[in-house]
């Protein structure tokens, strides 16, 4: 102890969910694979119906290269000249690899023109459009990374990407706003890559695992419209959901009816991880110790959430308001009602604020089948 589990049932049926989900709205999805890093987990997702994986940065591509994936979307800008000639080395290892980058400057542009010629191949790009984060910030300059793409050997445009998630503000309505606002300039930019290539198979893709709903109701009708655009959302988390952050965003998609019609977002996924942690002490009335700390488990997105109380492998009542209070490194500060029937070696489970933030704590992942007994263990690759 402590360990991270994943409830294999909860994870299968979050699976399902989305990729019905996905299917029922038109779109397609290419998870990113940033989340948990494990390939076994990855497999499963493209078994189900993932239109490919989405990574980050060279590193991620590596792993999921060489683990037999052989369709990516690396969602983030590659860096400079010598990042896009390492990328370029690395692709020249996987020839029959499909992978598109993005693209939001025309020095980004300079950087996959160097990983195209030392890939030896064409490589396509996507160019990006944003705010408050990386990303083209108005039309006119996503047209001048167009230019720069269309100008440079190697090069192909491959469609347009956008992440709704860096729109989010303190304000819930301003959000929204800002949220369909990206969105739109996504489906304009669109157009201007439309008119470069007609009829070519182009992509659109956004989609976190917070306002996916969104990038439906707006860019779904564009792509639509376009009649050869694949709308690709790159959602990760939802696979794995949480007590924390997506289980506020999915609550908050209920209240906007942004899910499927009849259907509740916060009852078609469940929570898959966990982490387990002992009992250490007991030393006031009202307090326990366990051992587990911030080395351990997210807190970037709230303190996690008392689940479970285990003694001796039985499964006990979580004593009535139970919440954790306080991490150290490695010491968890669980308030108790006084009286509470918590003892030293006793195991109290977590849920989790924020996955992302968890799962790249941990080398290995312990799955769980329907009794809580552990029937595989997964490693991860991070860093």
């Amino acid at each position: 102890m402590p360990i991270l589990t994943l409830d294999a049932g909860a994870f299968d049926a979050n699976t399902t969910a989305m990729m019905n989900y996905v299917r029922g709205v038109g779109a397609r999805i290419a998870p990113h694979a940033k989340t948990p890093m494990s390939p076994a987990l990855a497999a499963k997702l493209v078994a189900a119906g993932a239109d490919g994986l989405t990574v980050a940065d060279g590193r991620q591509a590596a792993v999921m290269l060489a683990a037999g994936f052989r369709k990516l979307l690396l969602a983030n800008e590659i860096g400079g000249e010598a990042a896009g000639r390492r990328l370029g080395e690395l692709l020249r290892r996987y020839p029959d690899c499909e992978i598109s980058v993005f693209v939001d400057s025309p020095a980004a542009v300079c950087a996959a023109a160097a990983a195209a010629l030392a890939a030896e191949r064409t490589l396509a790009c996507l160019i990006e459009v944003g705010t408050g984060r990386a990303g083209a910030r108005s039309r006119d300059a996503a047209r001048t990374v167009i230019d720069a793409v269309a100008d440079s050997k190697g090069l192909a445009l491959g469609g347009v990407a956008t992440y709704e998630g860096a729109a989010v503000t303190a304000d819930a309505a301003e959000t929204l706003l800002r949220v369909d606002d990206l969105c739109r300039l996504a489906g304009e930019v669109l157009g201007d890559v439309r008119a470069r290539n007609p009829g070519q198979q182009l992509v659109l893709s956004a989609g976190g695992s917070a306002f996916f709903d969104r990038v439906i109701a707006v860019l779904g009708p564009v792509c639509a419209a376009d009649g050869a655009c694949t709308l690709l959302l790159r959602s990760g988390a939802i696979f794995f959901h949480d007590h924390g952050i997506y289980a506020r965003a999915l609550a908050a998609m209920d209240e906007r009816g942004g899910f499927s019609p009849g259907a509740s977002a916060s009852a078609s996924f469940t929570p898959s991880l966990r982490v387990f942690a002992e009992v250490l002490s007991r030393p006031e009335a009202d307090l326990a110790i366990c051992g587990l700390g911030m080395r351990d488990i997210s807190f970037d997105q709230g303190l996690p959430l008392p689940v479970g109380l285990y003694r001796g492998g039985r499964s006990l009542s979580l004593p009535q308001n139970s919440r954790l209070v306080r991490l150290n490194d490695q010491h968890a500060f669980v308030a108790l009602s006084p009286g509470s029937d918590v003892a030293v070696g006793d195991i109290l489970a977590f849920g989790l604020s924020h996955p992302c933030t968890a799962l790249d704590r941990w080398s290995h992942i312990f799955v769980l089948d329907d009794a809580g007994a552990v029937r595989r263990v997964l490693p991860t690759f991070f860093g």
